[in-house]
């Protein structure tokens, strides 16, 4: 699945499958022994694929083929985008076009626009214009294809009607040489879907970036604990510090230092609360000896 961008953020359309295809300019049974070429007839076959939009949005839509081509031993590899053709037909005229090719060298894309509760008509062939595939006759293309909504002029899911088939036509063997009236006869069957039915229902495309975003605030909020959590174990360094330069000094000293830093600390405690628990008048001094009053 190919990302496609939209200037802000990468939006990753959802593919579904759709069915199967065969493309061909082969010979419908091997010529196994001479004077068999009569039965052997050409057929040329395409991929056809008709897609009604059910719905009152305009939307774009983005087709997958993966593609690949049975080959014999010492047969060369034919030229996927030089030997086939699309055809859309949405509006009045039909347009011919070529598949775009992908990083992968086995699928190619095809989109097109099909307006609020219109129908296209996709078509995928061989390139009979040239003459030396007819003439080859050796031609085989397979593979599957997908769909994906890449765009869509309303906020909810697309019913698509969508019917997939191979249609043929039988060349007659003197195609090439024959200046009388010949006669091509057809084919044509539908193939089955991968949901069994025609009705497809495709969502719009999801934003990469908004999925993005929620991680980056997670992330922020997470550094932002960190530096919080930082800051308060910094103001309590001092604290330890001054606590630790005390029982390394001079034990003569220091346990009226100590008991001092102490009552330095109940005071910053008592403003915090707005309330203190002893009056700084009601401290004793260090070694005088107290007796419990009652308040008043």
């Amino acid at each position: 699945m190919t990302d496609i961008s939209n200037g802000i953020g990468i939006i990753r359309p959802k593919s579904t499958l759709v069915s199967t295809l065969e493309l061909l300019v082969k010979p419908i049974t091997p010529v196994a022994a001479p004077g068999t070429e009569a039965v052997a007839r050409t057929v040329v076959q395409g991929y056809f694929l008709t897609i009604a939009n059910t719905s009152s949005s305009n939307i774009a839509v983005r087709l997958q083929f993966a593609l690949t081509t049975p080959l014999k031993l010492g047969d060369s590899k034919p030229d996927i985008l030089a030997d086939t053709v699309v055809i859309q037909d949405v509006s009045v005229d039909n347009q011919f076009q070529d598949l775009t090719p992908t990083g992968d060298p086995r699928k190619f894309t095809y989109s097109l626009k099909i307006p609020a509760h219109d129908t296209a008509l996709v078509t995928l062939l061989p390139d009979v214009t040239k003459l030396d595939i007819i003439k080859a006759a050796k031609l085989e293309i397979r593979g599957y294809v997908e769909i994906s909504l890449i765009s869509s002029s309303g906020t909810t899911p697309v019913n698509l009607l969508l019917t997939p088939e191979h249609r043929g036509t039988f060349l007659p063997q003197n195609l090439l040489v024959s200046r009388s009236a010949l006669d091509f006869d057809q084919l044509a069957y539908s193939l089955p879907t991968s949901v069994g039915g025609s009705l497809f229902t495709l969502t719009a495309p999801v934003s990469k970036q908004s999925k993005e975003l929620k991680i980056e605030v997670k992330e922020f909020e997470k550094v932002q604990k960190d530096k919080d959590f930082e800051k308060i174990q910094a103001e309590k360094l001092p604290e330890t510090s001054q606590v630790e330069n005390l029982t390394s000094a001079d034990g003569s000293n220091d346990l009226q230092r100590l008991i001092g830093l102490m009552a330095q600390r109940l005071d910053q405690i008592e403003q915090a609360n707005g309330q203190a628990f002893i009056q700084p008048q009601e401290r004793p001094n260090v070694g005088q000896q107290v007796v419990n009053q009652p308040r008043n």
